[in-house]
């Protein structure tokens, strides 16, 4: 073969290879090579969007050209909206045609950047003055839904908001969460003070809001709104028995509950320190218990006995904190949909739950412990320091279930009927009294036996980042209640989609090889400090020896320890270096393995087409 004709081949293997490059890469076909399925809807967004009868618009607002940032971030923001992107293309192709998306750079100062303001995407300043968009408009017909800025810090939640999303710009009216709750999860309305700053809502509220439409109902009030969806009850004490006369007959009704009950508050508990302070103050109590109802379902519980165990205890800088839960994939039920996903889930001084022999209901444990936990007494968390409190446990040798999901047919508690309302008129209890009263009825009933877990301080942190007030998740608290009410009131398409993993992805092998290194550093360096430690109390007692007058003078023996002082830190410096240069060459090493490999497969590839390209046509010449 001429080498001309050699030449010509050649080049013909190499466009039919970038043809065959561009012809795949057009196929809608991914294949999703991320631990979490970072790329890939999951079945419930599926789910939900094969029910999307209308046409639904997504007006996606991107600042393309981001300028006047470090590179660091602005490869963050770029790859962030890239991020965005893709999972909108996802959404896009799954719906069949009913979603249309329009893709839109809001360039200063023009009528793109006019619309985005308008419709309530919200612009992040940057340092220079400049101004990014990262948002999303979602419409069907004369509903409306805006993601005002896509929070890059949540990365992992980024299809979950969009399909959310699309849920709420399809639903005519949100439903209707009742909220009784003696924790203050609802910020007042106005100050208790003039002059005083505005309190916040619990970002669980904030949450919740954005589904459903939350009624705060007094914990003194004598019954229930008539046209509640779900209800959610926060710590109850002191309830009137009209208002658990409500509850009891709302479960009864088929509509699902959400109960927190506490048998240590760390909450009111700080509530009573301070209370204890302030002459003429009632503390508050720090344990909550449903007695009536409890008893009536079968459940046994006390509030006055909280939960320790060493083996899933929270630990922090050595310090571990025995009743201070962290329930992770181990200790979560894998069955239930809300809490599949969970990872670690902060519970504190929780209480037990468990049915009685007698009870027809079942209990379907969400949250376990292992069978190293015990109870300890509530009053004694207050006093106790933790090392007693681990001293004095003793293994139950069983899983204690802290939360679950109480199901089947309930009983009233009330089976004599309505109690009487002392502060009703004559007239309103006959009116009543003809209203027909419910005995049994199938319900659902989700109990979790702490409320602190609740609160923005065990939850969530609250960053600013380029002017913008963000929040990150600390644990999977907000996840867990988010999950559950949204299951029980039915939401269940969005179930599934919650906790999604991260892009990012750490590499395992260079942790492991960080680690080893960072042992044997540890270990030479102890050692030189310790002598150099040695040498430092020797040199003290030289100088104590020589300041009889008030001069030091560095005699023969002073300079001797300090020479070998500084010889010794040079060492540890060598040392540090030789370490620090080994654990790199091993890691670099590694690192140009896998560059070498990502750049060099396709030229490989191409060659190894060619010699086999080659080697068929020669046998077809001979």
């Amino acid at each position: 073969m001429k080498t001309s004709t050699k030449i010509h081949a050649a080049i013909l293997i190499l466009v039919n290879f970038l043809l065959l490059h561009y012809v795949l890469s057009s196929i809608p076909l991914r294949i999703d090579m991320t631990a979490g399925n970072s790329f890939t809807l999951s079945v419930s967004a599926k789910s939900l969007l094969s029910k999307v009868e209308e046409p639904v618009r997504f007006d996606f607002y991107r600042t393309r050209s981001v300028e006047g940032l470090s590179p660091q971030i602005k490869m963050h923001i770029q790859n962030f909206g890239d991020r965005v992107e893709q999972m909108l293309r996802q959404f896009e192709r799954a719906a069949n045609g009913k979603i249309i998306l329009d893709r839109i750079d809001p360039e200063p100062d023009t009528p793109a950047e006019e619309n985005a303001i308008a419709a309530g995407v919200h612009g992040q300043s940057l340092p220079n003055g400049d101004t990014i968009f990262l948002g999303l408009v979602i419409s069907q017909g004369d509903s409306e839904h805006v993601i005002p800025f896509f929070d890059w810090n949540k990365e992992g939640s980024i299809e979950y908001d969009i399909a959310k999303a699309v849920h709420e710009a399809q639903q005519l009216s949100k439903p209707k969460l009742g909220l009784i709750s003696t924790l203050p999860l609802k910020a007042p309305p106005m100050p208790m003070m003039p002059g005083q700053t505005p309190q916040e809502d619990q970002y669980i509220i904030s949450e919740l809001e954005s589904s459903f439409n939350v009624e705060v109902i007094e914990p003194t009030a004598s019954e229930l709104p008539q046209d509640l969806d779900m209800l959610m009850v926060i710590h109850p004490i002191g309830l009137p028995e009209t208002l658990l006369f409500g509850i009891d007959q709302f479960t009864l009704s088929g509509k699902p509950m959400f109960l927190a009950v506490d048998p240590s508050s760390l909450f009111f508990r700080s509530q009573q320190q301070q209370n204890q302070m302030m002459m003429g103050r009632p503390n508050p109590n720090t344990s909550s218990d449903f007695q009536p109802l409890f008893s009536a379902w079968g459940v046994s519980y006390s509030a006055s006995e909280a939960i320790a165990d060493p083996d899933i205890a929270y630990t922090q800088q050595n310090t571990m904190q025995p009743a201070w839960l962290i329930f992770r994939e181990d200790n979560v039920a894998e069955d239930f949909l809300p809490a599949a996903e969970l990872n670690a889930v902060l519970l504190l001084e929780a209480g037990s739950l468990n049915l009685d022999e007698s009870s027809k209901l079942t209990l379907e444990p969400i949250l376990q412990t292992t069978e190293s936990a015990g109870s300890v007494a509530g009053m004694m968390l207050q006093f106790a320091q933790q090392g007693a409190l681990l001293n004095q446990l003793e293994a139950s040798n069983e899983k204690q279930t802290v939360a679950g999901l109480l199901s089947g047919e309930f009983t009233t508690a009330f089976p004599n009927g309505k109690p009487s309302d002392p502060s009703a008129s004559p007239e309103s209890e006959e009116t009543t009294e003809g209203s027909d009263q419910l005995y049994t009825g199938e319900g659902n009933v989700f109990i979790i036996t702490d409320t602190d877990w609740l609160l923005d301080q065990f939850s969530i942190q609250r960053q600013n980042f380029l002017g913008m007030m963000t929040i990150q998740p600390i644990n999977d608290n907000l996840t867990m209640g988010t999950n559950i009410i949204e299951f029980l009131g039915g939401s269940q398409d969005l179930i599934g989609i919650r906790s999604k993993g991260d892009e990012a992805r750490s590499f395992e092998r260079v942790q492991a090889m960080e680690v080893e290194a960072q042992k044997q550093y540890q270990i030479k360096l102890q050692e030189v400090e310790e002598k150099i430690s040695e040498m430092n109390q020797e040199i003290q007692q030289l100088v104590t020896q020589q300041q009889g007058t008030g001069l030091i003078v560095a005699g023969p023996e002073l300079s001797n320890a300090l020479q070998e002082l500084r010889e010794n830190e040079a060492n540890m410096r060598a040392e540090r270096r030789v370490i620090r240069r080994e654990l790199r060459k091993d890691i670099d090493a590694l690192k140009w393995k896998l560059v070498s490999l990502n750049i060099g497969y396709s030229p490989i590839g191409l060659v190894i087409f060619g010699f086999i390209f080659y080697r068929m046509r020669k046998q077809k010449a001979l």
